[in-house]
């Protein structure tokens, strides 16, 4: 089922609103929390207007669970809000830094995990507008749960657009290919939107 969080809100969200991004982690502490969710549920969270959505049901779970933790984050090129954080996914026990991969660091636009390991991370947040939801997850997968977030570095699941190479981006016959690589859920982050238009 696809639920769209925040919709009753009347006010711009994001880089063209206020930076308003606590709205975001607000959101997904309520979903979490409904009744009706069993621990091992399994929740997606995408980004709303900059995000292409690709393969299906069987084959995201089916992804997710080649993980070894229970909560999966996309990343990107740039280290962000905090720069000055880079030094601390260096000798970061949460993982093995990869100098080598092009996404080493947490965006946290789409993520994917169970209902249980979302709770932990979120249960202590308290809402405030001003806040930095990338901030907030890049904490928890450094400092806080590190035991229960890893990051898709090889764009099994996500890939984040900013500064990637478009002479190895494709899109063949309704899928995305990057890098030989098929992801499933494109998030074209950063100001520059363009590239959504031809992927929906």
């Amino acid at each position: 089922t696809l639920i769209v969080l925040g919709e009753n809100e009347n006010r711009i969200i994001g880089w063209e609103g206020s930076q308003n991004f606590g709205l975001k982690l607000k959101e997904v502490s309520l979903f979490v929390n409904r009744n009706n969710l069993e621990p091992d549920d399994i929740v997606l969270f995408t980004d709303a207007y900059d995000v292409a959505y690709f393969g299906n049901k069987t084959e995201i779970i089916g992804r997710f669970l080649e993980f070894e933790k229970p909560i999966v984050f996309g990343c990107e090129k740039y280290c962000s809000p905090d720069p000055e954080m880079a030094k601390k996914y260096l000798s970061s026990s949460s993982s093995t830094f990869p100098f080598d991969y092009e996404f080493p660091y947490l965006n946290s636009g789409m993520f994917i995990g169970y209902v249980w390991a979302l709770k932990r991370c979120i249960s202590e947040y308290e809402y405030d507008d001003r806040d930095d939801d990338q901030r907030y997850w890049t904490k928890q997968f450094l400092e806080i749960n590190t035991d229960l977030i890893q990051l898709d570095y090889m764009n099994r699941l996500f890939l984040n657009t900013v500064d990637i190479d478009m002479k190895k981006f494709e899109i063949i016959n309704g899928n995305v290919i990057y890098k030989r690589r098929r992801p499933l859920f494109v998030h074209v982050n950063g100001p520059d939107k363009r590239l959504i238009d031809e992927l929906i």
